[in-house]
């Protein structure tokens, strides 16, 4: 009853990891150009920008919301992967 739609939201996962896995690879590049210049993890106006352009990208302005939520966890956990590879960093 559901496998069509089930598939499609399995392929539509496995798009989002390898989103999730490309996007990860520039949270460490980010991270080397903080480390290198002294920077802070966090920076809140940019976040807030971030999250001003990605809603900009929405053609159901209805999701503005919900992708304001996803994308605040996604920076949250970028975050946290980018405070535990500079500590990596400082251990070698």
């Amino acid at each position: 009853m559901l496998e069509k739609q089930r598939n499609e939201i399995d392929q539509i996962d496995r798009e989002i990891v390898k989103l999730f896995e490309q996007r990860t690879k520039m949270v460490e590049e980010v991270a080397r150009v903080k480390l290198a210049n002294g920077k802070e993890i966090l920076d809140v106006g940019r976040e807030a920008l971030v999250i001003e352009k990605v809603q900009s990208y929405l053609e159901n302005t209805e999701l503005k919301d919900e992708l304001a939520d996803l994308y605040t966890e996604i920076m949250r956990i970028s975050r946290g992967h980018q405070q535990a590879w500079m500590a990596k960093q400082a251990e070698k």
